[in-house]
């Protein structure tokens, strides 16, 4: 078997692999960590049940048409790592200090890393950006931050 029929290969399985998770996502899951509402179009349930159907979708196309194998240049997955790494320690920051604190400071990284210099930006990203998420989570829709 050829590199490429190998890919297919596991491109096929990948994909009903995932036509697995979306249908127990739809059946099991969401129904039995959903709460039931009697009034109303929009649902708990609608959301994560319109992904799941497209995660299922997304996985018959993947098993049906499978792909080829991409080249993948180290430097692009060494930035995508970084950036990974960084949110991940943003969200420990997030979760032992609070939103208020490390909102700003994860923003100002990842502006920083970004290449971003200009002091106006990096005020407007760190400060401002946080604030109206701050605003738009705690006040308008009334629900508590970390």
């Amino acid at each position: 078997m050829t590199v490429r029929g190998k890919q297919y290969l596991s491109d096929r399985l990948t994909g009903l692999v995932f036509v697995a998770v979306a249908v127990l996502l739809f059946w099991v899951i969401i129904p039995w960590q959903t709460e039931t509402v009697e009034q109303g179009w929009l649902t708990p349930d609608l959301l994560p049940s319109v992904m799941a159907v497209v995660i299922g979708v997304c996985g018959v196309a993947l098993a049906v048409l499978p792909g080829t194998m991409p080249d993948f240049p180290l430097v692009p997955v060494l930035i995508a790592g970084n950036y990974a790494t960084i949110l991940f320690a943003g969200l420990i920051l997030m979760s032992t200090v609070g939103f208020l604190w490390s909102a700003p400071v994860l923003a100002l990284v990842i502006m920083l890393v970004m290449g971003e210099r200009r002091i106006l930006w990096l005020a407007l990203g760190a400060a401002g950006m946080p604030a109206a998420i701050w605003y738009c989570v705690v006040i308008l829709l009334e629900r508590p931050l970390p």
